[in-house]
């Protein structure tokens, strides 16, 4: 740490890194030749409420190593932040936990009152680069057709039962698309569905062996429609 410095905006702590030599992340060849320096601004935690920067003076470095394609190189500090980031890596941690919590709006609502930064465009676009999570093999599924407008083409929705989420989104609503992807997936055992002949022919082709039961919402609908009939 250089300088600390208090204004009417916040705290300002001027910090460098001390390490001497930094290694190419081309080559991964250690370099201790110093071409120059420059800062990266990086936005912390608050303390207390008032907001915190982070002026990090860093060095660019001659690669040693002759026929390495970079040249030059800036030295990485990923204990305190990314690289090319403009927060350190605590902030982004809780910008991410924030967003996956509450939201966009919700989530900068939440982090405004600490005195963190963070819009509802950032949360969202923090949340969207998180890898996926590792898919379920699900055993029971729900299956309906769904649109994106009304009255345009349908596809089909599977739906992990268990787990109460969407597993799938299928192109259509035949029976040979329906098929093929009970085909892929042999441990499905449970299958609900409503009562289109495509579905069930579907479910009969791809997994025979599974139990085909109505689900509770179209039981409820065709009772319904039964009652008004009579």
């Amino acid at each position: 740490m250089e300088t600390i410095s208090l204004t009417e905006r916040g705290i300002t702590l001027h910090v460098a890194v001390t390490a001497s030599p930094a290694c190419c992340p081309t080559c991964t060849q250690p370099s201790t030749h110093v071409q120059s320096h420059y800062r990266r601004t990086l936005a912390d935690l608050p303390w207390a409420t008032p907001p915190v920067q982070l002026p990090l003076r860093v060095r660019r470095f001659w690669c040693a190593t002759p026929h390495c394609a970079r040249q030059t190189f800036t030295e990485r500090v990923p204990q305190v932040a990314a690289c090319s980031a403009r927060t350190t890596a605590r902030l982004t941690a809780l910008q991410i936990s924030t967003g996956v919590a509450l939201g966009g709006a919700a989530g900068a609502r939440h982090l405004a009152r600490p005195g963190m930064p963070g819009s509802r465009k950032t949360l969202l676009r923090r949340v969207r680069r998180l890898p996926a999570p590792e898919a379920s093999r699900p055993w029971a599924i729900g299956i309906d057709d769904w649109a994106k407008r009304k009255g345009h083409s349908s596809g089909t929705i599977v739906v992990d039962l268990d787990r109460r989420c969407p597993v799938e989104l299928l192109e259509d609503r035949t029976a040979e698309t329906v098929a093929a992807w009970l085909r892929a997936h042999p441990e499905v055992t449970v299958v609900a569905r409503d009562r289109a002949e495509a579905y069930a022919a579907g479910v009969t082709q791809g997994a025979p062996d599974a139990v085909q039961v109505a689900d509770r919402w179209h039981r409820v609908k065709h009772l319904r429609e039964a009652v008004e009939a009579e």
